[in-house]
């Protein structure tokens, strides 16, 4: 069962407090969102799909990739957002510095497009994209 989060239709400070509503958030948004913005980094893309680790796999696209998205899952705890991520990153990157520029970069989006904190981004690197891979990426 998914979760959703109950906010005022508008948020406080911004002087339309009284104005009658609600806005429902469920995880499955809240997911996609986070896989998104996951996405918009230029060394991360989504993992391999399927049969991805199987001789052949690129043929049918199921091979990691840069232009795939990011697998993202969220959970609300309260009013809180808990993220968990598995993407692949290019080959050779620096992993600490890609997946401290993600959780940042995860962390804000979030929290911008839904106003909801974010309290973990859990980051799961499944793969490593090497250079004949990573030139299919479409910018």
């Amino acid at each position: 069962m998914t979760e959703t989060l109950n906010l005022p239709a508008t948020p406080p400070g911004t002087g339309a407090e009284g104005a009658e509503g609600a806005i429902n958030i469920g995880e499955d948004v809240i997911a996609k969102l986070a896989a998104a913005a996951a996405g918009e980094l230029p060394d991360v893309g989504g993992p391999a799909r399927g049969l991805g680790h199987l001789t052949g796999a690129d043929v049918l696209g199921a091979k990691a990739g840069l232009a795939h998205r990011p697998k993202a899952s969220a959970h609300l705890d309260g009013d809180q957002v808990h993220i968990d991520l598995t993407v692949s990153t290019r080959w050779p990157v620096s992993l600490p510095q890609v997946t401290a520029a993600l959780r940042e970069h995860v962390r804000t989006r979030i929290q911008t497009m839904t106003g909801l904190p974010v309290a973990t981004v859990n980051i799961e690197v499944a793969d490593l994209i090497t250079a004949d891979r990573a030139a299919a990426r479409v910018h």
